[in-house]
């Protein structure tokens, strides 16, 4: 199995118990950016896969496409992007109601490991909008903006 159907697996059903499985997916130096901030370090990034899932009552993602990008011939790594929609609940948000989010991922790929995943999703709306009075504030300056 390579490690973007390994990739693809782990993201299905993503569960606390699951994290050790990250070491057959991500180098040991991975870089993972996201809207929340930047993890360097398999170390890094388990621990905030574990601090993420701890309240969630359900996290997985509905994977649509996987891309390979063409790459020079002097680029020593594969890239891919995928784009995906993202269901998770907590009681923290949303009154613990699924919540969805639509997202891209950039990967790129050496020795059958993720060296470097960086992923791009509206913020706002997985948490910002969940919270009423933030929910209120943001709708307000859309609104404006949109005036």
């Amino acid at each position: 199995m390579s490690v973007i159907d390994r990739f693809s697996e782990f993201y299905n059903h993503l569960a606390v118990s699951d994290t050790h499985l990250l070491a057959d997916i991500y180098s040991d130096d991975i870089t993972l950016i996201d809207p929340i901030g930047t993890h360097h370090g398999l170390a890094k990034v388990t621990e905030y896969f574990t601090l993420l899932l701890r309240n969630a009552k359900q996290c997985d993602f509905a994977i649509h496409n996987i891309a390979a990008h063409e790459s020079h011939p002097a680029i020593a790594h594969a890239a891919y992007t995928v784009t995906w929609t993202m269901s998770f609940a907590t009681p923290k948000l949303n009154g613990g109601d699924t919540i969805h989010v639509d997202g891209i991922t950039l990967l790129k790929v050496a020795n059958d490991r993720i060296f470097f995943h960086q992923d791009y999703y509206d913020l706002g709306q997985m948490v910002y909008e969940q919270i009423p009075i933030l929910k209120f504030i943001v709708n307000k300056i859309k609104t404006g903006m949109r005036a």
